[in-house]
């Protein structure tokens, strides 16, 4: 529990939220998709071995029982056998893999309990303490950063990021009509649907993810700089929290309609159920690809800009 809050404090420097801390503390202890079938079958051998041992021996271990026993046994047995195969193959295809202890336990039974022996852990603030849309202090944002995982937004909120940057946070396209922002030189209040905004689209590697970013492209058109995950960045790496549930209606269009964004190895993936959720990535992480979309986005805000970042700049001669 020490080593985790020091890795997402960054060593008391930043905040995160609950959400956060449950994801970091299930890392490399989620399932793999897979079911416990050897000990089933284990099991099995063991009892049809028990029945047979009671059958024979209840006849006195005669041939003319013991013989078919054996036989009718050990063909229920192969049965049962490749059944419970079947089943393990198709788990790993398809069974749901979750976090292993729900977030309202642990709230209480790891964050409550360590809160009463010990204190409250350092930089942890709950994410329902923040409002959205949050906005800079002086209430003209320059950005706006969308991303519908309340504990992502809080942790950006929490650490400052619509003061530093000068971004509103929001979760929906429908908080932008009540946002005023600066992106084209002049504060103008933006259209239900974004209109005039420059935006930053946060997002799980999921298809809900997928959809929502394609919503926001939809709204805002080009000027919108899509930093969330894609499923290339956690399927193959070992120490990535990825889940697995039953796709839910439309899951499947938006996998198609992201298709041009995706290989046929990630389609796949997403396809199967699996998923991973941004709230996992550590802050200190998610604040550098947040800062990093900023300067992305202020490219499209300011074209003078968006060209000196196509254009680089030149560094001072050096003798060869």
């Amino acid at each position: 529990m020490r080593k985790l809050i020091a890795k997402l404090s960054d060593g008391g420097r930043l905040r995160y939220t609950p959400t956060q801390l449950w994801y970091a503390a299930a890392r490399n202890r989620t399932p793999k998709g897979g079911v416990a079938y050897g000990c089933v079958a284990a099991f099995l051998v063991v009892l049809t071995s028990f029945i047979l041992l009671v059958v024979s021996g209840a006849s006195g271990f005669d041939p003319e029982v013991v013989r078919p026993a054996v036989v009718v046994g050990m063909s229920l047995l192969a049965l049962a056998l490749l059944l419970t195969v079947r089943g393990s193959r198709r788990a790993k295809r398809t069974g749901t893999v979750n976090v292993p202890m729900p977030l309202d336990r642990f709230r209480t039974s790891v964050i409550d309990r360590w809160t009463a022996v010990h204190s409250r852990p350092t930089g942890l603030s709950d994410e329902g303490s923040v409002p959205f849309p949050v906005r800079p202090g002086d209430g003209t944002p320059r950005l706006v950063l969308l991303c519908p995982d309340p504990a992502v937004l809080a942790c950006l909120a929490l650490n400052g990021v619509h003061t530093t940057h000068s971004v509103a946070l929001a979760q929906s396209l429908d908080q932008l009509g009540n946002i005023s922002t600066g992106s084209t030189g002049s504060t103008r209040s933006t259209g239900a649907d974004g209109a005039g905004v420059v935006g930053i689209v946060l997002h799980d590697a999921s298809p809900a993810g997928l959809a929502f970013a394609s919503a926001a492209r939809a709204a805002l058109g080009e000027r919108v700089v899509v930093a969330g995950m894609l499923p290339r960045t956690v399927m193959d790496k070992d120490n990535a929290v990825r889940l697995r549930k039953p796709l839910a209606r439309g899951d499947l269009d938006a996998i198609r309609a992201s298709s041009s964004a995706l290989t046929a190895a990630e389609a796949d993936w997403l396809t199967r159920g699996w998923w991973s959720p941004l709230a996992a990535v550590p802050p200190v992480k998610l604040l550098a690809v947040v800062a990093r979309a900023v300067d992305r986005a202020e490219g499209l805000a300011d074209p003078d800009r968006g060209h000196a970042q196509q254009v680089g700049f030149l560094t001072w001669p050096t003798a060869s």
